[in-house]
């Protein structure tokens, strides 16, 4: 662990409450990639100051740029058997409890990074959006699978960016200024989003991404939901990122209820005639 490195080499210029710090950094270090100098500080009754001679004293010219390698630190982990042993390590009796209580600080630690206000911001765009065009790669597409289906049944109209690179351009090529691209994407971003995000901007559509850490893509989306989905060095799991989905699927609901549930009344009267 970063964190850890740091202060063993440099352990003869931290002071007491430098400790007390580094310790709060070792025991949170998904949560502390995303923190500010207050989140640090606050819980341990200090000043923000407390955290930049802290950085400094770790060879950083202030707290920003320690979190940032903190992030860097994070997002490398290491390969998938790696994360996985991690895991079985903290667990090596009780895999199934274990993965359940770490689920549960995940989610627990949600509302710290997302608030309600978030989410209403994305809903009132979905809802505006003659079209969203959902993106997703690797394990994202699992949650892009979530999000075209409850949409859709939300009565949202939804284009899925899948395919090779000829079959999102063409799709990409129906975009409108009134349209939302909603991409998913975690620990690194796929080669696409970024060009995916050029399109859109060209395009005077509105971008929005869900994420973990990808909180420094060029260009920069023009809204970010992130959410730690655990330690970085460890197996993880969409948990966090579904909950995000299926929190603003139910906030789209609340916003625009009679589209919503209009929609989901027709589903169901198609499916009863189907099911004859």
């Amino acid at each position: 662990m970063l964190i850890t490195d740091l202060a063993k080499n440099r352990g003869s210029a931290l002071t007491a409450t430098d400790r007390r710090l580094v310790a709060v950094l070792q025991t949170h270090p998904a949560e502390a990639a995303f923190w500010n100098a207050a989140d640090l500080t606050d819980p341990l009754g200090l000043h923000q100051s407390a955290a930049t001679r802290l950085a400094q004293r770790l060879g950083f010219d202030g707290y920003p740029r320690l979190r940032d390698a903190l992030r860097q630190d994070y997002i490398a982990g290491g390969g998938p058997s790696q994360r996985i042993r991690g895991r079985l390590e903290r667990h090596p009796d009780d895999v199934l409890g274990g993965f359940v209580d770490d689920e549960i600080s995940a989610l627990a630690a949600l509302p710290q990074h997302i608030t309600q206000d978030d989410l209403d911001d994305l809903a009132a765009q979905t809802t505006a959006a003659g079209h969203v065009y959902l993106f997703g790669r690797g394990n994202a597409t699992a949650l892009i699978d979530l999000l075209e289906r409850r949409l859709r049944r939300s009565g949202i109209r939804v284009v899925v960016l899948d395919g090779p690179a000829r079959d999102l351009a063409e799709r990409l090529a129906t975009l409108e200024p009134d349209d939302l691209v909603l991409a998913c994407a975690f620990r690194r971003a796929p080669r696409e989003l970024a060009p995916v995000i050029e399109v859109a901007r060209e395009a005077g559509a509105r971008t929005a991404l869900i994420t973990d850490t990808l909180l420094s893509l060029s260009p920069q989306p023009d809204t970010v939901l992130a959410a730690p989905r655990g330690g970085g060095d460890e197996f993880l799991t969409l948990t966090v990122p579904m909950a995000i989905a299926n929190a603003l699927v139910l906030t789209i609901a609340r916003h625009a209820p009679e589209r919503s549930l209009s929609a989901l009344d027709r589903l169901e009267s198609l499916l009863d005639r189907f099911d004859r």
